[in-house]
């Protein structure tokens, strides 16, 4: 049975940067039905139409995304508060300071942004959204702020994050919790490099617990999505925290992982791929201990990123041996070419979820691709996780990525 938790967040009005007249919690706090029941690609996806605010959770729900709407009260100090019973878990969350709502945006565009289930299970969008999302939500309504207590940890100037994390379990209910011995986390570090266009960007740089420069590492390049940053996978997916616990319990092997900026090439294959080879990597060798032996190298990423990783796959095949695709394919087009022989001496994993936009609204992608490694008689491996195109599934996929793919 799943352990509930008793969770409060606050919000001081004093740290706000406009008058406050009324605060809002607002965060990825829904759950839903799942009828996953394996991990291949025939699994075949459901069509999720309800999504449950935590007061309607149950023991067979699981997390989605989504965004839940909850109005925040003032206790006698004037400190604002929401209180929620949570199962274990990482969840996104921000503030809305003057929040207004309206009826429920029919336009799919606004679905993410504005569209909110709120705890009765009504569903209300954002007042007047064109307008707030045209100021950045930076107005004097509807103002979206990270929670001042608990900010993101992203000192660079391209990985700002537009949400605050809220870890909520134990080590041993919720696998992205860093590990209680301190002497078994490793570290991120933010690192600066001169790019493929010799201009200064940042990487993220997980090195494993009890690094030694002694030794070499294997090599993991990790790339984000559409709109994201070098940021993403060590604030919102706890990137760090999933290999710690993966090295605790002997699941995969030390390594380094470099998460870096792909959407400042606006996802030209090429140019990423040249950055990675020509910036990237020998920035890399030249103040860390990573191995040179392909075999000690991988390349994953999510949604675009998946995408770039199958390009690195279609390409590059001779320069990583492992490869992750979580939530995006690519079949057709320029890009697409599954003709190197080298393809059959690689380890391709495609990850996607249950209600993933890459899998189940449209036949683009993760369907098409999967048909045509099957056509070429190509190895892969598929691996369905419960939620959508979120925060939930990512980390799922990128362990399971790192136990059963890596280095095996």
């Amino acid at each position: 049975m799943k352990k509930l938790y008793d969770v409060t967040v606050r919000f001081d009005p004093g740290m706000s940067p406009v008058p406050v007249r009324g605060v809002a919690l607002r965060g990825e706090f829904l759950f839903y039905k799942s009828g996953l029941t394996g991990h291949t690609d025939e699994t075949g996806m459901v069509d999720c139409t309800e999504k449950y605010p935590p007061e309607q959770y149950r023991e067979d729900l699981d997390s989605i995304g989504g965004l839940y709407y909850q109005e925040m009260t003032p206790d006698a100090q004037g400190i604002y508060e929401a209180r929620l019973r949570l199962p274990a878990g990482v969840y996104p969350y921000h503030f809305l300071i003057n929040p207004e709502l309206d009826d429920r945006e029919e336009d799919d565009k606004f679905t993410f942004v504005s569209n909110m289930i709120l705890p009765d299970g009504s569903r209300r969008c954002l007042r007047d959204i064109d307008d707030v999302i045209k100021a950045d939500f930076k107005g004097p309504a509807n103002h979206w702020l990270t929670d001042p207590a608990n900010p993101p940890q992203v000192p660079t100037v391209t990985g700002v994050q537009r949400n605050s994390v809220l870890y909520v379990g134990t080590p041993e209910d919720n696998f992205r919790m860093s590990p209680a011995d301190p002497a078994k986390r490793g570290t991120v570090t933010y690192m600066s490099y001169l790019d493929i266009e010799d201009k200064v960007r940042s990487v993220a740089v997980y090195l494993p617990p009890r690094f030694d420069r002694t030794r070499t590492y294997p090599l993991v390049l990790v790339s984000h999505g559409g709109g994201g940053n070098e940021g993403d996978w060590p604030h919102q997916g706890s990137i760090g925290n999933v290999m710690d616990r993966l090295i605790e319990t002997g699941e995969t092997r030390e390594a380094i992982l470099c998460c870096m900026n792909n959407s400042v090439y606006r996802w030209d294959y090429e140019k990423i791929a040249r950055n990675c080879e020509e910036r990237i990597v020998p920035f890399l060798e030249s103040v860390l201990p990573v191995s040179g032996d392909v075999r000690d190298r991988a390349f994953c990423g999510l949604s675009m990123g998946s995408m770039t990783t199958l390009y690195m796959y279609m390409h590059r095949s001779r320069n990583y041996d492992y490869f992750g695709a979580f939530s995006g394919g690519l079949a057709g087009g320029p890009h697409f070419t599954l003709d190197d022989p080298h393809l059959r001496d690689v380890k391709l994993m495609i990850g996607t979820a249950e209600e993933d936009i890459a899998y189940n609204q449209r036949e683009i992608g993760v369907p098409p691709t999967i048909r045509a490694l099957k056509a070429k008689g190509l190895p892969y491996t598929p691996w369905f996780v419960t939620g959508s195109h979120d925060w939930f599934c990512w980390p799922e996929m990128f362990r399971h990525f790192a136990a059963e793919i890596l280095w095996k």
